[in-house]
């Protein structure tokens, strides 16, 4: 598993930006954790899930073992990123439907009062 971040050196806000990715959601939040990113600063909204960093935080990041990446290796692991998200939450949906389920299935085959007391 790895960090990836790209040199893509996008103008905003008087800084330079790129973009931090990794092979898994829970690598890219632990290292961007280590390096002091906020949970809320991640793109998850994005076509592309990433987190944005300045020059200075690239180049901490690249001291740290993240790997220079180009734009196919950045769009790659983001895709894969993308997919995990999809899955967790599809888990999640099924996973309370289930429980739904559960719930109701007990409750459909539970003895009536009516038929313990004839």
């Amino acid at each position: 598993m790895a960090v990836y971040v790209d040199a893509e050196g996008i103008r905003w806000r008087g800084r330079e930006w790129s973009h931090l990715v990794a092979d898994s959601l829970d690598e890219l939040h632990t290292f961007a954790a280590q390096l002091g990113l906020q949970r809320r600063w991640f793109q998850s909204k994005s076509l592309y899930p990433h987190y944005d960093v300045t020059a200075s935080v690239r180049a901490r990041a690249l001291s740290m073992g993240a790997l220079g990446a180009d734009r196919e290796t950045i769009v790659g692991c983001a895709k894969r990123m993308r997919s995990e998200m999809i899955q967790i939450y599809q888990n999640a949906i099924n996973g309370a439907e289930s429980s739904k389920k559960g719930i109701l299935h007990v409750q459909a085959h539970s003895p009536s009062y009516g038929a313990i007391s004839s």
